[in-house]
């Protein structure tokens, strides 16, 4: 199904000479970052849980859907809110907490990073593919008005762009007049942020994190499966956050494991609530997009990552 869009009116410091400088420096864009901070901590603790819960740290993103979601009247854990993913990690490796959702890719590093040898990989959060074009906040651009445009993907044989210069074809654009620039998903938001792009062409999961931040978009399809080609190999390409935990801590954690699978046999509008009332993220824009579901890791993941970074939790 393709979808043309409609435009619309839409502490702590870190000590300077961190203990863990080598992990921070591959996860962490620019040297050490604060922590959001409400607490003696530094960190936002959410104090529901029962006395002898365990500590699951997170950073604020509607694609975590089935960790609002999930077990909220007798849930055993404490959800701790980062502002980072480098600092999820750096907290996994302190043990300050005893599993974190980190994005995928800088999972995969961090399981590299000296004390990731202690971090294992429980499950994933994973949400469709789809092929999405988003232009930046303050343009009021069409399809058709994208020539000469200066537009963010993945990379040139990418199967989102074959989807969408296939499209963009049959719907009067000529793809070929389009300035493409490549780079990482990850770093296509901060571009449009910055306006050195006006418009990226990203995965579903990343046009939610957009609309998030206000951008808008305008052409969607979601007839497109991950895994057509080398660059997006489906059991990556559709997983947005790993759930790591620290080797000691596995039994502290299953009870989190259970619920969060469990929260995959709730219908998507609890699941939207559950983003609404977390992040105060209008549920009609929420609509538009499904929603994330959590999973044990897969046999091919286990294969990808290795079995012994993996933990299978019975």
């Amino acid at each position: 199904m393709i979808r043309i869009m409609k435009l619309q009116d839409s502490g702590r410091r870190l000590p300077a000479l961190c203990l863990f400088l080598m992990l921070l420096s591959i996860l962490l864009p620019a040297g050490c970052k604060e922590r959001e901070t409400s607490s003696a901590t530094g960190v936002q603790v959410k104090s529901s849980a029962k006395s002898d819960s365990r500590r699951v740290g997170y950073v604020a993103s509607p694609l975590l859907g089935p960790l609002y979601a999930a077990g909220t009247a007798e849930r055993r854990w404490e959800t701790v809110r980062f502002g980072t993913a480098g600092d999820v990690g750096y907290a996994l490796i302190a043990g300050e907490i005893d599993a974190g959702f980190v994005e995928t890719e800088k999972a995969l590093e961090l399981l590299k990073a000296p004390g990731g040898e202690t971090l294992k990989i429980v499950g994933a959060v994973q949400f469709p593919y789809g092929a999405t074009l988003v232009v930046r906040k303050d343009l009021k651009l069409r399809l058709t008005d994208l020539a000469g445009r200066h537009i963010a993907a993945l990379e040139p044989d990418c199967i989102i762009n074959h989807q969408f210069n296939t499209d963009a074809r049959r719907l009067g654009l000529d793809p070929k007049k389009i300035r493409y620039s490549y780079m990482p998903f990850d770093q296509m938001l901060p571009a449009l942020e910055s306006k050195s792009i006006d418009g990226a062409l990203v995965k579903a999961a990343y046009a939610v994190l957009a609309e998030f931040q206000g951008h808008k978009v305008i052409y969607q399809n979601w007839d497109i499966d991950a895994g057509g080609d080398e660059c997006c190999p489906a059991s990556i390409a559709q997983t947005e956050y790993f759930l790591v935990v620290r080797e000691q801590a596995p039994e502290k954690v299953k009870p989190l494991v259970e619920a969060l699978t469990a929260a995959g046999d709730l219908p998507p509008s609890k699941i939207r609530e559950a983003v609404s009332q977390q992040l105060g993220y209008p549920k009609e824009a929420l609509e538009q997009f499904p929603v994330a579901a959590f999973a044990v890791v897969s046999d091919e993941q286990r294969k990808l990552l290795g079995e012994k970074r993996c933990l299978i939790l019975h």
